[in-house]
């Protein structure tokens, strides 16, 4: 669909409950260890997901599709995403 969706998100700013499970996610995902890139081909109906997290002085991006996304890393995309919807129906 070329569609693009996103959300900001800041940790300091959400609810501690929010904030800890987001860091959890972060860290059960080895999240700044995963390489920039997962995507090894483009495939047509597919999701393409870009993740940036900056900690302190470090920024991260990892992009990644639907199809190639750890397993580790999918309960970060599910909240991730269900984080836009919510954002989404509240406009």
């Amino acid at each position: 669909m070329g569609r693009k969706v996103s959300i900001n998100l800041d940790l300091d700013e959400l609810p501690a409950r929010q904030s800890r499970t987001l860091q959890r996610l972060l860290d059960e995902a080895d999240f700044f260890n995963l390489p920039e890139n997962l995507i090894s081909k483009s495939l047509p109906d597919g999701f393409r997901y870009t993740i940036t997290v900056e900690e302190e002085t470090v920024i991260r991006t990892v992009q990644l599709s639907d199809t190639t996304a750890p397993e580790a890393l999918r309960p970060l995309l599910e909240d991730l995403s269900r984080r836009v919807r919510s954002k989404k129906a509240t406009k």
